[in-house]
């Protein structure tokens, strides 16, 4: 998944070692790729999950105690792995706050998400195309334009109903879509925007709402520790490496998946 820019949490204490966003973005590049390596190499690849039915699958685990290691590593990793929710949707919501363009920045989103969806459905179900669900950046993208209305919506007349709206319609078109972590990632987006001007208060807001997943609510140690300060520049190919990394290791995996389920030569 794929955001830009930093928080307005300059000068502010925390508890923890302060980190920089260049250092959260990092995180979540690492917990994102541990996430996609059990989905894509061991579920796809190894353990074939996705042609079985729920009631083969269980009889092979049973039966293999290999498979069954194999399922709790893959598992492991993606509990791990659904921490970095939270923390693509803070950094979502702080990019929308400071993108000197809205308009770039959806675009850069909307073309990563479809360079990407080939490589997803690939990587992690082993078929070109997949309908029943839809790659990450698909949901990031959703999230951006709920921002982008809410945004927009801010000091005008309705701005509540209008943000109202656009959280609802943004939940339910993810959802529509398949797309992966759907109205969750949405909504977690929209509270920390709302209130990103009220520190302790998004803090807690936006852990509440993450509970939905299983550990993503941990984000929010690394959130809490965020200074806002970006210790680099990010301009030219820095910034888009960003952009890039996604699409392109959801194509390693899906090779490596191929592979494996190939075998030995």
């Amino acid at each position: 998944m794929t955001v830009e820019n930093g928080g307005d949490l300059r000068g502010r204490r925390s508890l923890f070692p302060s980190i920089s966003v260049n250092t959260l973005k990092i995180a979540g590049t690492i917990l994102m790729t541990l996430y996609f390596f059990g989905a894509a190499v061991i579920q796809n690849g190894i353990l074939h999950v996705h042609s079985y039915t729920p009631e083969q699958l269980n009889e092979m685990l049973g039966s293999d105690a290999g498979a069954m290691l194999w399922a709790g590593i893959a598992s492991m990793a993606e509990i791990i792995g659904m921490i970095a929710i939270s923390i693509y949707a803070y950094l979502l919501a702080q990019g929308v706050e400071h993108t000197s363009s809205m308009k770039k920045y959806a675009l850069s989103v909307l073309a990563c998400a479809l360079i990407s969806e080939v490589p997803y459905d690939l990587a992690v179900y082993g078929k070109v195309w997949y309908w029943d669900s839809q790659n990450t950046l698909w949901t990031v993208f959703i999230a951006l334009i709920t921002l982008w209305i809410i945004k927009f919506a801010e000091g005008r007349r309705g701005a509540y109903l209008l943000s109202a709206v656009a959280a609802l319609g943004g939940c339910l078109w993810a959802e529509l879509l398949h797309c992966k972590y759907g109205w969750g990632f949405v909504l977690i987006a929209v509270v920390l925007y709302l209130l990103r001007r009220r520190r302790t208060m998004s803090l807690i807001a936006g852990l509440g709402v993450s509970l939905i997943y299983l550990t993503a609510a941990m984000g929010f140690i690394l959130i809490s520790m965020c200074d806002g300060e970006r210790r680099t520049e990010e301009g030219g190919l820095r910034k888009y490496a960003y952009y890039a990394y996604y699409p392109l290791l959801l194509i390693l995996l899906a090779v490596w998946a191929w592979m494996v389920q190939r075998g030995p030569a």
